[in-house]
């Protein structure tokens, strides 16, 4: 079982990182962005080298795969070539993302509208609509912002959940 103390002291830095992406949101965009760059590349390296290595995948299979691994890494490299529209096109897939989660939510309540608070679903679905269409609607000075807002938040909500979870156990 992990030491309390070491869950504490992350939980901490979690929520001061958070605290900070939502002071800094521009700053903590860029953050994001060479974050997604360095995944999508590594992502994309592992992609190729499994695509020559496998020996196991049918020939297209593999081109496929190597196709994939090598859009992965230009991917990358023009999010670290040109972070500012790789923020743009980042945040276009995070409002694309709210936009689609939402009106899957309200489709999957509607079909469960027999059932006692499906409208809670409903009202979550509602939401992250309205949140994407801000966020597409806003382009291309969201672009700006939104990344480093929700990295805050996310970072923000780790922390304290980490920090709970370590004052729980102190106390058990």
């Amino acid at each position: 079982m992990m030491n309390w103390k070491w869950m504490l002291a992350m939980g901490i830095v979690l929520a001061i990182g958070g605290v900070a992406a939502l002071l800094f949101p521009f700053v903590a965009s860029l953050a994001a962005t060479g974050f997604a760059a360095a995944a999508f590349f590594v992502a994309g390296v592992l992609q190729l080298w499994l695509a020559f290595t496998a020996g196991d995948g049918s020939r297209g299979g593999r081109l496929v795969a190597g196709l994939l691994g090598l859009l992965m890494v230009v991917f990358a490299v023009s999010l670290f070539a040109q972070p500012l529209s790789g923020m743009v096109s980042l945040t276009i897939l995070a409002g694309a993302m709210f936009l689609t989660l939402g009106v899957v939510r309200i489709v999957m309540a509607w079909r469960m509208r027999h059932r006692p608070r499906w409208g809670w679903l409903v009202a979550s679905g509602a939401l992250a609509v309205l949140l994407g269409l801000m966020i597409l609607l806003a382009l291309p000075v969201s672009a700006l912002t939104v990344l480093g807002i929700l990295l805050g938040v996310d970072l923000l909500t780790s922390g304290i959940a980490a920090i709970a979870i370590a004052l729980q156990a102190r106390n058990a």
